[in-house]
């Protein structure tokens, strides 16, 4: 679909970066951690960033670009989410409190790495578009 496959990957390292870098600083002020277990959040963050990326491509395919319900695929993606959200609770190894501050920074990561995908896919179809945006939306509506 994208013939520059390189610039899709510096677009999805940047934005991964930009995303991930406020919420890891976030992270390290809030929860109080140690430097190991940060290191720990950090790597599932990103596993959640990437998680919401293909989330946001599951979305995009199983609905059509937006013609039909989400839900499906949101709910389809539920139990690998939370088996992700379990696996770094006990690799944290934390307070009840500071784990449920943990998952919902995952939350976060994994609704930035989905908007990536959305945005990104929308704006590589409109820039491939030889006639511009007005095709873009024929194509979408159709």
């Amino acid at each position: 679909m994208f013939p520059d496959g390189d610039s899709l990957s510096t677009a999805v390292e940047s934005a991964k970066e930009q995303d991930l870098t406020a919420l890891a600083e976030e992270c390290a002020k809030a929860l109080d951690l140690e430097q190991d277990q940060l290191a720990t959040l950090v790597t599932y963050l990103h596993d959640a960033w990437l998680f919401g990326i293909r989330t946001g491509h599951a979305m995009l395919v199983e609905t059509k670009l937006g013609q039909a319900n989400p839900g499906p695929a949101v709910l389809g993606a539920q139990d690998e989410f939370q088996d992700l959200m379990e696996r770094c609770a006990d690799a944290l190894d934390t307070t009840l409190g500071r784990t449920i501050a943990a998952w919902n920074y995952l939350g976060q990561a994994w609704i930035a790495g989905a908007r990536f995908w959305e945005v990104e896919v929308a704006a590589r179809l409109i820039e491939e578009s030889s006639e511009g945006f007005d095709e873009v939306l024929r194509w979408l509506d159709e």
